[in-house]
């Protein structure tokens, strides 16, 4: 089998050991107050990332939540896993939430036949997502400005 064949492997039993985690977790994070996500998306158009989070407000605004999530990005020549502290300031809590925000970004890069690098970046980000609810939907769209920029197409549930 080959490495990537490996890597690839790896990171679908690790997205599924994470949605196992999170759903025997959820009950306990909303009574603290602190909803889990999982979520799948696109990364320049021929990546595929799987990954979960977090989601609290901060202080006693309605508005500003704190939403720290990992996802593992997986592609022909380059695997990538990340770790984002993104923050996001809903902009109205009548209906859906529209959201904009951003965060650090740590990223380690395992190119094809090279060395894992490291690399740091800022995240920029919007989204739109149901706000009540047991489960909601959520679709966001985040590009990470770092040495190897990216453009992330999410979309996944909370809960």
């Amino acid at each position: 089998m080959r490495s990537h064949d490996i890597r690839r492997n790896a990171a679908v039993i690790s997205a599924l050991v994470l949605l196992g985690m999170i759903s025997i977790a959820a009950p306990k994070m909303a009574r603290a107050g602190v909803d889990g996500d999982v979520r799948a998306g696109v990364t320049d158009g021929d990546r595929v990332a799987v990954g979960g989070g977090l989601l609290t407000q901060v202080g006693s605004s309605r508005h500003w939540y704190f939403n720290p999530n990992v996802d593992m990005t997986m592609g022909d020549h380059r695997d990538q896993f990340a770790m984002n502290g993104d923050f996001h300031y809903d902009l109205d809590t009548s209906g859906p939430a529209f959201w904009i925000g951003g965060g650090p970004a740590v990223m380690v890069v395992d190119r094809e036949g090279a060395d894992n690098d490291t690399d740091v970046g800022l995240n920029v980000l919007t989204g739109i997502g149901k706000k009540r609810g047991d489960v909601r939907p959520f679709g966001q769209l985040r590009g990470t400005i770092a040495d190897d920029s990216q453009v992330q197409i999410v979309g996944g549930v909370r809960f």
